[in-house]
């Protein structure tokens, strides 16, 4: 028997390589850390700017120097940018939705509501009927009972 690989497959000890998905997280992996004198810049402008608008400084100086967050790095502002994008997606997503539900539950309303009208002139309809119906069989029974009155008398 031949050895067809679609029937036996063939072993091997390696694996497929692995695709990346996102490549920006790599970029946040491999982010250098900032040299020595752009934390000194930093600390210094953040200090400085701190006086002026208190807070503010704080924000500057991670901005320049690093200052040890993932805000500082080109990598992480990527997959901010990246996930606030998605979240944008969605909501846009997630509105056109509550939208699309909001416009078939009117669309159930304005059916159920016709057919509410609908059922209320049927019951009209059958009222009045019947009250004609009544108000001539009461007409017959009186002309008939002054019919017998008129014999006896």
């Amino acid at each position: 028997m031949p050895d067809d690989t679609m029937i036996t497959p063939v072993k091997t000890n390696t694996l497929p390589p692995v695709a990346n998905i996102y490549p920006e997280i790599d970029l946040q992996q491999k982010a250098k850390e900032p040299n020595k004198f752009l934390k000194v810049l930093g600390g210094i402008a953040g200090g400085a700017l701190n006086f002026v608008a208190p807070g503010l400084g704080g924000i500057l100086g991670n901005v320049i120097g690093g200052g040890g967050s993932s805000f500082g790095s080109y990598g992480a502002l990527m997959e901010q940018q990246r996930q606030f994008d998605e979240m944008q997606r969605y909501s846009q997503i997630s509105s056109s939705l509550q939208q699309r539900q909001q416009s078939q539950m009117l669309n159930q309303q304005q059916q159920q509501s016709m057919q509410l009208i609908g059922v209320q002139h049927r019951a009209s309809m059958q009222a009045q009927e019947f009250t004609t119906v009544s108000n001539l069989m009461k007409t017959r029974h009186d002309s008939e009972m002054s019919a017998v009155n008129n014999i006896k008398s």
